[in-house]
């Protein structure tokens, strides 16, 4: 007779173990006005795209409370209190059409967990925050910046300037 493993220690259902935090794939997508974001066809080559700021993945506490998982998301990545209050999400699963997080659940105190438990290895958290167009000016410095790093980068390091295209994006306003 072989011995079965009980999972139940002292009314401890050890298989049941409580998740602490969930890694959720997180995309932070910038545009210029919301209405953008609504009109964009990805069938049109000639539209302007929205511009991925962030791709990666973010740790969520597991009883967050689902209302506010892109506050905490945008938070953990280092965003702004005044970005993430004006910011909208979305939940995409793989390839299917991404769904507002206000057409997911009537409960905004559900947890994290129990709506995106089982899903955090399909599930990307979509982040559509807004931001103002850059004027033509700022528009030009920034090409210029850009084009200094690329044609004067082992220039700089060598006068012991490590400018990089990082650090010209911490500067810009």
């Amino acid at each position: 007779m072989v011995p079965r493993f009980n999972a139940r220690i002292d009314g401890y259902p050890f298989n049941k173990s409580p998740t602490k935090s969930l890694p959720l794939h997180c995309v932070v997508e910038s545009v210029s006005s919301l209405q953008a974001t609504l009109n964009f066809d990805t069938r049109s080559p000639w539209k302007r795209r929205p511009n991925i700021e962030t791709d990666s993945y973010v740790i969520i506490p597991a009883a967050t409370p689902f209302c506010d998982i892109v506050t905490t998301a945008l938070q953990r990545l280092g965003y702004s209190t005044e970005i993430s209050n004006a910011a909208r999400g979305s939940i995409s699963i793989k390839n299917w059409k991404s769904l507002s997080l206000d057409a997911i659940s009537d409960n905004p105190l559900v947890s994290v967990s129990d709506i995106l438990g089982e899903l955090t290895s399909v599930v990307t958290l979509k982040i559509t925050i807004l931001r103002n167009k850059p004027s033509q000016l700022a528009e030009i410095k920034d090409k210029l910046l850009k084009l200094l790093i690329l044609q004067s980068h082992a220039l700089l390091r060598s006068t012991g300037c490590p400018l990089d295209e990082n650090s010209a994006q911490l500067s810009s306003p």
